[in-house]
């Protein structure tokens, strides 16, 4: 036993786990592997709770498993934190399996005891054996290079101090010490996906491989550090192709086709915005097309230009939406918009600026309105003559599709167009040589 507690105080003094001094909260549902954690805590003199959820899902086999951690609390002489959850009406509220909802339910449930009573982190008893079931379950259920490193051993808040042993380094600690234990009826169960790759496919493999934990550790370490390495050329990748845009991303599309792996590297910079694999393959299919074609994941949307691909997130908005305001008012709030009037005199005007509008005072009419693009809107772009269309300027411009609809247009009482916010006022309301006093409009969007 003091060679198995040296392995485990060595290996969280290896990879830094905590700090010695601080007090960590042990999550122990009462089988092996927590009792064996718990006692290794107890054993190395480290400050330590008890945290244990009734999920009420095994009828009297869970109260079973509740009374036998109180025992055991009181054994190791440390607090204790009981909560009962009703398990299937919540799985049941958020459409999610009950696999997911105790997941949800006990993780919320440690982070309000740490924010509580100030625990450093949250230790989970998973071990070595855990973390190759994961990545078998991975495999067969399909997973990129992050799928094959398992179960880290630390991540966040949580972390995993019995990823040194195996599932027979448990049970040789367990038989050694003779510590009681409750044993999970459901672990004999092949009715989960976990249960059948522990109790049939493993075995299997073992016979091919008897060292097939010793293999499988080696081969998570390798994934580790390739994922690693894969993370940092993707981040390089971020810095070469994606560049800020108004209301969100975008990435030109001539750096696109210049991609020797254009699937892998797009799939992992638009992974976190909610695309998966099969909709990179058709946006890039797409890319040779008529520009236009859109891609939604839940929060983001996707739209192919003529030059570029745009992302940003998805802002729910009323494209009729319309508001008046005042001669008085200087700070106007329009959806993710923000327009401030200033009122100044000519000499203290820089005209470089394109989110600011100058209008001379005495043309403006109000109440004046602010509101979005709509067909059929024309003005008089700034320095021309003649009327225009705002969807003929807008393609002169090169304005991508999915921010013409979200580009506010400031008007007039009498109904004239004043300025395209951010790209162009009305030649109309132009500053003339005897204009004096000016009406200052300047435009921030916060939408992205």
């Amino acid at each position: 036993m003091l060679s198995q507690l040296q392995t485990f105080k060595n290996y969280i003094d290896k990879y830094e786990l905590f700090n010695k001094d601080a007090t960590i909260l042990l999550a122990v549902s009462g089988g092996k592997d927590s009792v064996v954690m718990a006692h290794l805590f107890k054993l190395a003199g480290f400050n330590f709770a008890i945290a244990h959820c009734n999920f009420h899902l095994r009828a009297a086999e869970s109260n079973r498993d509740e009374q036998f951690v109180k025992n055991l609390a009181l054994l190791l002489n440390v607090p204790i934190h009981i909560i009962h959850f009703d398990t299937e009406a919540y799985a049941n509220e958020h459409k999610i399996s009950i696999q997911m909802a105790a997941r949800d339910l006990r993780y919320d449930f440690f982070d309000d005891l740490c924010q509580e009573f100030r625990y450093e982190k949250v230790a989970v008893a998973q071990h070595q054996n855990d973390a190759m079931e994961t990545v078998i379950l991975n495999l067969i259920r399909g997973t990129g290079i992050a799928g094959l490193h398992g179960i880290k051993n630390s991540r966040e808040n949580i972390i995993r101090p019995l990823m040194c042993f195996t599932r027979e380094n448990i049970e040789d600690i367990i038989t050694s010490q003779s510590y009681n234990f409750v044993e999970d009826s459901s672990n004999a169960s092949a009715k989960y996906a976990r249960n059948k790759i522990r109790l049939n496919i493993i075995p299997e493999m073992r016979e091919i491989n008897p060292s097939l934990e010793e293999t499988f550790q080696k081969n998570i370490e390798y994934f580790s550090a390739l994922e690693q390495f894969i993370n940092q050329e993707i981040e390089d990748y971020r810095h070469y192709l994606i560049e800020s845009s108004v209301s969100g991303f975008k990435i030109e599309i001539a750096k696109i086709r210049k991609l020797r792996s254009k699937s892998f590297v797009l799939s992992e910079l638009l992974f976190s915005y909610g695309f998966n694999k099969a909709t990179v393959s058709d946006l890039i299919n797409a890319l040779e097309g008529i520009p236009g074609k859109i891609f939604r994941s839940e929060k983001f949307e996707i739209q192919i230009d003529r030059d570029y691909i745009f992302l940003y997130p998805i802002t729910p908005q009323d494209h009729h939406k319309q508001l008046e305001f005042g001669q008085t008012e200087d700070l106007i709030l329009f959806d993710h918009h923000t327009l401030r009037v200033i009122q100044q005199h000519v000499d203290e005007i820089d005209f470089s600026n394109q989110h600011k509008c100058y209008v001379p005072t005495h043309k403006l009419i109000f109440p004046l309105k602010i509101r979005y693009w709509k067909e059929g809107d024309k003005f008089t772009p700034f320095g021309m003559k003649g009327m225009k269309k705002i969807s003929d300027f807008f393609i002169q411009e090169k304005v991508p599709l999915s921010l013409k609809g979200s580009i506010p247009i400031l008007i007039n009482g009498d109904d004239k167009i004043i300025w395209i916010a951010g790209y162009r006022s009305d030649n109309r309301f132009k500053i003339e040589n005897d204009t004096k006093k000016i009406t200052t409009f300047e435009i921030k969007s916060e939408r992205a």
